[in-house]
Formats: structure tokens, C-alpha cells, sequence
């Protein structure tokens, strides 16, 4: 149930990634409006992929799965911080969220079993 929602914010959050360096001069009211549905599409798919694992874990171990992969979500955003921070002064602004492209592209290879089986059902 939960796995078109997820998907469908990851593959928005990734095209904002590589949208950005072209949005990034945009007039003000144009590049406000993307950073709003970048905003609401990247906050919004770590709570999808939490029911999704609360859907499709094991009931005995649901507790133990959402603890270890909001742990690694956490530890991903961290590195991601770092990373961008570490690059902006070799990239500078317009350029720096490229760097965030390979996420979503991961996570949407990662699902590709999920869609697969809500697709078939």
C-alpha cells in the first residue's frame, strides 16, 4: 500500500536534485514553489519507507527493523550534511545537491521488488 507513495516522493525529491542547478537562478516566486515540493516530497518519503517496513517486516521484529532503518536513514543524512558541506566551496551553491542524485536513484532500484509485487497483486 504504501510503496507508490514512497516511490513516487523519491523520484520527485531525485528529479529536484537534478532539476536544482536549473531552478537555482529562477525568479523568486518560481524557485520558492520548487523548494516547497522538494521540501514536502524529501520529508515526506522517510515516514513512507517507515510503513513500509512496518508493513512488511515480521511482526516479531517490527520494532527491531524501524529502529535499524531509521538508524541508517539518520546515519545516510549525516554523511549526505557532511559530504555537502565538505563540496560546497569546490562546487559552490548552484551545483551542490547533484551530489544527492545517487539517493533516490538507490532507494527506487531498492524498491523495484516491492513495485513489482504490488503491481502483480
Amino acid at each position: 500500500m504504501w510503496v507508490w507513495p514512497a516511490a513516487r516522493q523519491l523520484a520527485i525529491s531525485g528529479a529536484c536534485c537534478l532539476l536544482s542547478p536549473l531552478l537555482f537562478n529562477s525568479s523568486t516566486p518560481v524557485f520558492l514553489s520548487f523548494l516547497l515540493l522538494w521540501g514536502i516530497t524529501v520529508v515526506g518519503d522517510s515516514p513512507q519507507f517507515s510503513a513500509l517496513n512496518a508493513e512488511n517486516a515480521p511482526r516479531e521484529y517490527v520494532g527491531s527493523a524501524l529502529t535499524i532503518v531509521n538508524s541508517i536513514g539518520f546515519l545516510i543524512t549525516i554523511f549526505s550534511i557532511q559530504l555537502a558541506s565538505a563540496m560546497l566551496a569546490q562546487f559552490g551553491p548552484r551545483y551542490i545537491f547533484l551530489l544527492l542524485v545517487p539517493g533516490p536513484m538507490i532507494g527506487l532500484w531498492m524498491l523495484r521488488p516491492l513495485l513489482a509485487a504490488k503491481q502483480a497483486a
